[in-house]
């Protein structure tokens, strides 16, 4: 027991002091003390008391409080291992573990669902399993599972007996190539370390100590599996180019070659690090969701089953994936914008009221009210050389009405005047009027020429106003919103939102009203502009503003080993301009810049349009007038006839 205790004390300050906890897992058999380690945190979990039946409330955590959260969400879980572990997790933080004898297979079955399920989560896992080959039961059991296979930092202490002088470190080989079989069986582990007490022999494999000191620097060929679909720019396959990578969905050497703003990172920092990539296309279409139950379908459904290490495609800052999966640092900036229906020239009956403003017009017809009365009061009042008597005031009414209108369309008069202030007004009213139709005529004749549009829903807020449908393949176009902290106009926006298939959404972008989602990129260019075809982009228009944005980032499995190094060549990757020149770069290669060209100009009104054809729109407000008038008249006169019959 001393040696144990001596050489695992040495581990726990060498291997365990930089860990925020330790959690050892009690075992009778190992009953030493690490009460000296310090600074080291640790705690001490009584594992033979999970299962002796005590009360939950004589524990330091109400584990009930979990329990209803598991069966709240819907996790099935068989033991309390799973449960203890999650807490251990989740409240002490617990980065180091160490785990002794027949704790060794119960923690390696349940330590990956419960990192799953807790929501913290660590980059510095690491793992000391002590056992002795006296108290060995099943040796084939100790070493199977995942664990042992996908993380890096195991030591396993092992020796003959509990009082044993000697004993052998090992670590697990990690590097190289994984081992994809459901169930592989019992892994080799390589001897690191081995001493003697009575001879006083220590023994270091220097290749080895060497090897594992660059575990995560040279991994020697291991494989990478990415979850890829065409999805450009940030993610496309192809099949004639090359280089091409091994396929896991149709088990085939050669493949196919993948690129994208987000896959050549990736590439990149296999070259860097001597990794193997390997892409899964089994999903074809959709980035998926993940449910509460920590169970999900899609690219991130595939991430969380550990079928894949690396899920990309634009993929946004999820909560409920970030719950139950890692994520990289950021990848780009994408903004969630739409294509949506272009304005029509605005031609309608009321095109000859556009020249004046409502306010004008009311001034107008105030001005003709004004002259109306003054010739009416004038005529009233005026006298004929030979006759004394004054008009009626029913002609002189008429008289001013019929002579106002006439001036107002420059018409002249059959009346007869002789008083010279019935004369001054009809001078001054005739030029007020003719200023008047100078001026409409010229701002009817700008109308025409210069086409007046109609407001298109080009705006986050005109297209909250304007209750445009818009639409998208996935329903993840709208997962990001955080309903608790969205403004009103965004939860307006996600209730007009829906989902269609490709197929239907490219037949709809030839004629119905509605938006359509697109991406754009950091540096301007535009993604999922594929299923919009060709002819049907010079009826739609670029929104100018974005819905919303959002940082991309690739999702990957909890405890994945290279996240730290990755995150760390991310910030290089975007500090030294990798990010911009991939972006023109794939967008060159792949993607069509004239097509790219046309949908950024539509978000600009076009003008220069040329001569256009006057149509029967474009008269109807006169047409209009011309009926009123004439339905008037023949009312006018059979109203006169009428009257004389009588």
């Amino acid at each position: 027991i001393s040696t144990y205790y001596i050489h695992i004390f040495f581990i726990a300050q060498q291997y365990f002091l930089d860990s925020h906890t330790t959690c050892i897992l009690w075992h009778p058999a190992f009953d030493f003390k690490l009460d000296s380690v310090e600074p080291l945190p640790l705690i001490v979990m009584d594992t033979q008391g999970w299962f002796l039946n005590k009360s939950d409330s004589q524990d330091v955590y109400d584990y009930n409080i979990k329990r209803n959260e598991f069966k709240i969400n819907g996790i099935l879980h068989n033991n309390d291992w799973i449960l203890r572990l999650t807490i251990a997790i989740e409240q002490s933080h617990c980065e180091t573990f160490i785990a002794f004898q027949d704790q060794i297979p119960e923690f390696a079955r349940s330590f990956y669902h419960a990192s799953i399920y807790s929501i913290w989560r660590s980059l510095r896992n690491r793992f000391v399993f002590v056992y002795t080959a006296e108290l060995l039961k099943d040796s084939d059991d100790y070493f199977s599972e995942y664990i042992f296979q996908d993380q890096p930092n195991v030591l396993l202490v092992t020796s003959e007996y509990l009082n044993s002088s000697s004993f052998e470190i090992k670590t697990n080989r990690f590097v190289g190539h994984r081992n994809f079989i459901p169930a592989p069986g019992q892994i080799q582990f390589d001897l690191l370390h081995r001493y003697d007490a009575l001879e006083n022999d220590v023994t270091w494999n220097n290749k080895l100590k060497r090897i594992m000191s660059e575990k995560l620097r040279n991994l020697q060929g291991r494989e990478i599996v990415i979850g890829v679909f065409d999805y450009k720019p940030f993610m496309l396959l192809d099949y004639d180019k090359k280089p091409k990578v091994y396929d896991r969905a149709s088990d085939t050497t050669d493949a196919v070659s993948i690129d994208g703003t987000e896959v050549q990172p990736i590439l990149i920092f296999c070259e860097l690090y001597n990794c193997t990539v390997q892409v899964d296309t089994s999903e074809s279409t959709d980035w998926g969701d993940i449910y509460p139950n920590a169970t999900g379908y899609g690219l991130v459904g595939m991430v969380l089953d550990r079928r894949n290490d690396y899920g990309i495609g634009g993929m946004y800052l999820w909560y409920e994936a970030y719950q139950y999966m890692d994520m990289t640092h950021f990848l780009g900036r994408s903004g969630v914008t739409c294509l949506v229906p272009a304005p029509s020239r605005l031609i309608s009956w009321t095109l000859l009221l556009r020249p004046f403003q409502a306010v004008l017009w009311m001034c107008v017809m105030l001005c003709l009210l004004l002259e109306s009365v003054a010739l009416c009061i004038l005529r009233r009042w005026e006298h004929f050389s030979d006759s004394s008597l004054p008009h009626t005031w029913t002609g002189s009414l008429r008289f001013g009405f019929i002579s106002t209108l006439k001036l107002f369309v420059n018409q002249s008069t059959s009346y007869m005047t002789r008083s010279y202030a019935l004369r001054t007004v009809l001078v001054a009213s005739y030029m007020i009027d003719i200023i008047l139709t100078t001026v409409y005529s010229g701002g009817l004749a700008s109308i025409l020429t210069l086409p007046t549009m109609e407001e298109a829903a080009d705006s986050r807020q005109r297209l909250f106003d304007h209750k445009l449908i818009w639409t998208g393949t996935s329903q993840a176009w709208i997962t990001t919103i955080d309903e608790r902290s969205a403004d009103p106009v965004l939860l307006g926006l996600m209730e007009h939102y829906r989902v269609f298939d490709a197929s239907l959404i490219s037949a709809f972008s030839h004629s119905e009203q509605m938006g359509f989602v697109v991406e754009r990129l950091q540096f301007g260019h535009l993604g999922n502009t594929e299923v919009i075809a060709n002819d049907a982009l010079k009826r739609l228009k670029l929104m100018v503003d974005d819905i919303y944005f959002a940082f991309t980032v690739a999702f990957v499995p909890r405890l994945w080993p290279h996240l730290n190094a990755y995150n760390n060549f991310i910030l290089a990757w975007h500090s030294s301009g990798m990010d911009k020149f991939w972006e023109w770069k794939i967008a060159a290669d792949y993607m069509n810049a004239h097509r790219q060209n046309l949908i950024v100009a539509s978000q600009k009104l076009n003008l220069d349009i040329g001569p256009v054809k006057l149509g029967i729109d474009n008269f109807i407000g006169l047409i209009l007038l011309w009926c009123f008038g004439m339905i008037c008249s023949l009312l006018t006169f059979a109203a006169e006839l009428g009257r004389g019959r009588n």
